[in-house]
């Protein structure tokens, strides 16, 4: 592990459980009980993120708000009153690093459970350790193939909405307006590069068709040519699958060259990091998120909305001033920390990785992300309903009703 790596342990003191007790642990209906959090032995959780690196717009607000969870919940009284502890070691956006991240939490720790990568890369170069030590992953990647098939992911599981969530919202879309010729770019690395082989599986059953694809560097600051190239395909839209800085790298070329087709993101874009770097060049386009983005304009009857304006007003008090805004990548560190507790609860007293990992596999949860229905079969079990559309106008998030994953 080099020398940049940030380790923190996230136990918190009784005293700032007692100050705190009457805060309410919000993400799930389950409760915690026993006495107070520093009469029992900590519940340890491990988690490797990018906290530096290409995938630290990720990793930070991830971090930050797995950090919020374990604080809230200690301040209720832990789990059955033990408090949760928090060992995280940055693999500064390395899959090198995440591994032995891993390993080395696995060895010096043992965690009940374990949270991380923000990246697909990480998370699947890590797989086969996590595996071997049996202990359940909760990731923060997007790709489907992290846990699936499930007969062969049977200790790992995900937060985030799989890639054809977010792609059926977009087609959804495209379908209504009968577009049917789509050109797509994509970050050139395992979610963009996975985002368009997925794009061309579902797509074409419902009619769409990829006229033309070009890959773009993450790290790159023109990508002019790229997009030149898409006018030969006369497309009628154009679906952007990718994170920032490189997605903003995207818009404000795509705009710097006067292209007419509408332009649609991924929700690799979900933060305000993407509308700062790209500055106007983001307005009109659209992006497929989680509600997070748009909790304002939510009506009081959605299912969600209680856990993400509770999460909201208290991320943003602690973390907005360093950190910017809540973001859907913050959510999935959320919520991962909350599965964990729910699933602690329900493997009752002495808890091994075992009994927690067979507790993720039933558990209904109600978070930030989205309505999850995790079961043996399926280890993200999110509603597809989670997911919305948005377009962003003046520099602000605005929901375009009537579209989900479904």
């Amino acid at each position: 592990m080099n020398n940049c790596v940030r380790r923190k342990n996230l136990a918190l003191l009784a005293a700032a459980a007692t100050l705190m007790i009457g805060l309410s642990a919000c993400g799930s209906t389950s409760s915690t009980a026993g006495t107070t959090s520093n009469a029992h032995t900590p519940y340890v959780l491990g988690m490797s993120i990018p906290e530096t690196g290409p995938y630290s717009s990720l990793g930070v607000p991830e971090l930050d708000s797995a950090e919020l969870a374990v604080k809230e919940i200690n301040a209720a009284g832990g789990v059955d009153g033990h408090p949760l502890k928090l060992d995280v070691l940055n693999n500064n956006s390395s899959v090198t690093s995440a591994v032995e991240d891993f390993r080395q939490l696995i060895q010096n720790d043992t965690p009940l459970g374990l949270i991380g990568d923000a990246s697909t890369g990480g998370t699947m170069a890590s797989l086969n350790e996590i595996q071997r030590a049996q202990i359940p992953l909760i990731s923060l990647a997007s790709d489907a193939e992290i846990i699936e098939p499930v007969s062969q992911r049977q200790w790992i599981f995900k937060v985030p909405p799989v890639d054809t969530i977010p792609m059926q919202v977009i087609i959804n879309y495209l379908k209504a307006r009968h577009w049917t010729r789509i050109a797509f770019v994509y970050g050139n690395f395992s979610y963009g590069t996975g985002g368009l082989a997925d794009f061309e599986r579902v797509a074409p059953p419902q009619g769409i068709q990829v006229v033309a694809s070009e890959p773009v560097d993450l790290s790159a600051t023109n990508v002019t040519p790229q997009l030149a190239s898409l006018r030969a395909a006369n497309p009628q839209a154009v679906v952007v699958w990718d994170i920032p800085p490189s997605a903003d790298t995207v818009i404000s070329d795509y705009r710097a060259l006067g292209l007419p087709w509408p332009i649609f993101f991924s929700d690799g874009v979900s933060n305000d990091v993407f509308i700062s770097l790209a500055k106007g060049a983001v307005n009109g386009a659209y992006v497929a998120t989680t509600k997070l983005l748009i909790a304002d304009q939510l009506p009081a009857n959605d299912p969600q909305k209680t856990v993400i304006d509770h999460y909201v007003q208290h991320f943003d008090k602690v973390y907005q001033a360093s950190a910017g805004p809540a973001n859907m990548f913050g959510g999935f560190g959320y919520d991962a920390v909350y599965l964990f507790r729910d699933a602690l609860l329900a493997a009752g007293p002495n808890p091994t990785p075992t009994a927690v990992r067979n507790a993720l596999e039933h558990l209904k949860y109600d978070g930030v992300t989205g309505v999850m229905d995790l079961t043996p079969t399926n280890h993200n079990g999110l509603d597809p309903r989670s997911e919305v559309l948005t377009q962003i106008v003046d520099d602000q998030w605005k929901w375009v009703p009537g579209y989900d994953g479904n």
